[in-house]
């Protein structure tokens, strides 16, 4: 008798204690949201140099030695890219003395880079071969862009593609995705980025191959030409 006595005293000595329990934990839950809401990281990280990537879609770049012959705004993907048709102050003998540089920047703290190359792909109804990686060394970061051929009915082209960062370049999103990542925990900003396509018009279905090296000059051009303007104050 004594010891079920016993057990019924500790249990009605348990039930307040798991009342209260049960309060607390509806009063914290219905009060997190307001102690979230002032975290400071539930305010999204700004863009560095958000303005100066809003403006490259109107403006575009100035590359030395290169003639602006048309620049305009347009929607590719859904998305705004600056296309510009260049034109070689001098005209070469053997490379092409027009190109055409694409570029769509980031915009606002949550946009990311995606499917700009499917985009570009779809929009121009290409077929694709010779993919290959090369690498240029910018301000001692090394670029590492997509090189390939790209052609359709009307045109074949050499291309260069790659997303452009204050301390890097690839054509991998998930390279900028870790660059981003570092930036955030070390600055609380977002890594601001450009994505670049850079097309050399060439033979029908010609070999891409005797176009690389001018390629990778204008890739460096490209780049550096980014760091000296909306990636100025972030070079880290």
């Amino acid at each position: 008798m004594s010891s079920s006595l016993s057990n019924q005293s500790a249990r009605s000595a348990i039930a307040p204690l798991i009342i209260c329990a049960v309060l607390a934990l509806f009063v914290a839950v219905s009060a997190f949201p307001k102690y979230a809401s002032s975290w400071p990281w539930t305010t999204p990280p700004k863009v560095a140099n958000q303005a100066a990537l809003q403006s490259l879609r109107d403006t575009g770049l100035t590359l030395a030695d290169w003639s602006v012959e048309q620049q305009t705004r347009s929607g590719i993907g859904g998305d705004d890219w600056s296309i510009q048709q260049l034109v070689h102050k001098q005209p070469f003998t053997t490379n092409p003395d027009r190109i055409f540089l694409l570029l769509r920047p980031q915009v606002w703290e949550a946009d990311q880079p995606e499917v700009e190359w499917v985009d570009i792909k779809g929009s121009q109804q290409w077929k694709t071969d010779s993919h290959q990686q090369i690498s240029f060394t910018v301000s001692q970061a090394k670029i590492k862009p997509d090189f390939f051929r790209a052609w359709n009915a009307n045109q074949t082209y050499a291309v260069l593609q790659w997303y452009a960062w204050p301390n890097g370049g690839s054509a991998s999103v998930a390279r900028w995705f870790w660059a981003d990542q570092k930036m955030q925990w070390q600055q609380y900003q977002r890594m601001p980025w450009v994505a670049i396509s850079l097309w050399l018009p060439i033979e029908p279905l010609g070999n891409i191959a005797p176009y690389q090296d001018l390629a990778k000059t204008l890739g460096e051009e490209v780049h550096t030409t980014l760091l000296q303007t909306v990636f100025t104050s972030k070079k880290s």
